[in-house]
C-alpha cells in the first residue's frame, strides 16, 4: 500500500500525484466516487452503482406492492425451509 500527502486547494481542490492517476487511469475531468467512513477518506476512481441498483431495485418492488420488509421476511421464511429440509 502506498500513502501520499496531498494539499487541499482553493475550493477543495485537490491534485492526484501522476503516479496514482496512471496507475489507476484516472483522465483528466472523470468523476470519482468519494465514501466518508466516520473521518477515513476512501477515493473510488469508478462511480459505484450501488444507489443505482438498490433504486432500480426498490421500485421494482414498490410496482409489485413489496417493501424491503416484505423482501427480509420472506427471505427468512425461504431460510428456515432450507433449515427444516436438511
Amino acid at each position: 500500500m502506498n500513502t501520499y500527502r496531498i494539499q487541499v486547494a482553493k475550493r477543495g481542490v485537490i491534485t492526484l500525484p501522476v503516479k496514482v492517476r496512471e496507475k489507476t487511469g484516472i483522465q483528466d475531468g472523470e468523476v470519482l466516487t468519494l465514501i466518508d467512513l466516520n473521518g477515513i477518506l476512501v477515493l473510488i476512481p469508478k462511480d459505484l452503482q450501488i444507489d443505482y441498483v438498490a433504486d432500480r431495485l426498490a421500485a421494482k418492488w414498490r410496482e409489485k406492492g413489496e417493501s424491503l420488509e416484505s423482501m427480509l421476511n420472506a427471505l427468512r421464511e425461504v431460510r428456515e425451509e432450507y433449515r427444516t429440509n436438511e
